[in-house]
């Protein structure tokens, strides 16, 4: 029984930490996006952007369908900065297949899921993240949200 209490009291704990944030689909993008988390995601108010801590791990994930076939997907990540130039995340794993389920299949919703370490490099400051996941034919899931990076 004191498992029990133990186990529920932990999914509770991970359902307060993991927020669905709000994003924007990217202007070409193949795929639907049903669902953004970010965790954890300290917030004033739920249209807020997460703030996340400096030398403290992050949990990102996303729910999508795609509307394509493919066997694999290259995963990356960048700062987009005012004037649209992009700043990729060098450490960022290109291999999406290690985070979700590949072959991906076209209107079968899948959950991709990766821990992102935020480095006490990075600078203090807001930021627009674009995630994009490209197949080998140039199909693409892509979309953008803010956070914050805080001390």
């Amino acid at each position: 029984m004191l498992a029990v209490k133990t186990l529920i009291i932990f999914a509770l704990m991970a359902c307060v930490l993991s927020e669905t944030i709000n994003f924007k689909p990217c202007a070409v993008n193949d795929c639907d996006i049903s669902e953004v988390n970010v965790e954890p995601c300290a917030r004033d108010n739920p249209n807020a952007m997460c703030k996340l801590r400096r030398r403290k791990p992050s949990k990102m994930e996303f729910t999508f369908t795609p509307n394509f076939d493919a066997d694999t997907l290259e995963a990356s990540l960048v700062n987009v900065k005012d004037g649209g130039n992009e700043l990729p995340l060098v450490t960022m794993d290109k291999d999406a297949c290690k985070y979700t389920k590949c072959p991906v299949k076209s209107g079968e919703s899948q959950t991709y899921s990766v821990n992102i370490p935020i480095e006490n490099k990075f600078p203090l400051g807001t930021y627009s993240i674009k995630w994009n996941f490209k197949a080998p034919s140039g199909k693409q899931c892509c979309f953008t949200h803010d956070i914050k990076l805080i001390r």
